[in-house]
């Protein structure tokens, strides 16, 4: 299977912030591309759309609290309840509590260190591609 053309572009962020429904629509296609400069100044992005907040933390000293230190406090249930529904499942991204820290524990060996540098070649291919194109691009060309 192919893998080169999943980065096409080099990720411009937009000036400002974008409306939230816009965000969502592009974060499909890719994620990164679609955070306003705020999300690379401000440790946490809030939206507030229909009723309901989305908090994007960037700073990993909250990262580490949102996740590992306080994670008691923090629940993402209603979005992936309300919004994502059953078509994400009940994996690492969406468990909670007592079953997220039962798989973060199944899932760690493969992120230690010595693991991850058995991915670098695949990585470095991976990337290969995309990172010739963005060293030849012009900067600010679409």
């Amino acid at each position: 299977m192919k893998r080169a053309g999943f980065i096409q572009d080099l990720p411009i962020p937009p000036q400002g912030r974008l409306p939230f429904p816009l965000l969502v629509a592009r974060q499909i296609a890719n994620p990164i591309a679609a955070w306003g400069t705020d999300f690379f100044e401000q440790p946490s992005i809030f939206y507030r759309w229909l009723g309901i907040e989305t908090a994007f933390i960037m700073d990993p000293d909250l990262i580490q609290a949102v996740l590992l230190a306080d994670s008691d406090r923090y629940s993402k249930q209603s979005l992936y309840d309300d919004v994502l529904g059953d078509a994400i499942g009940g994996g690492l991204l969406s468990a909670e509590g007592e079953d997220w820290r039962w798989q973060r524990r199944l899932a760690a060996p493969l992120f230690r260190a010595e693991e991850m540098l058995n991915f670098t070649l695949a990585f470095g291919r991976a990337c290969a591609a995309p990172l010739r194109r963005w060293g030849e691009a012009r900067p600010g060309a679409e």
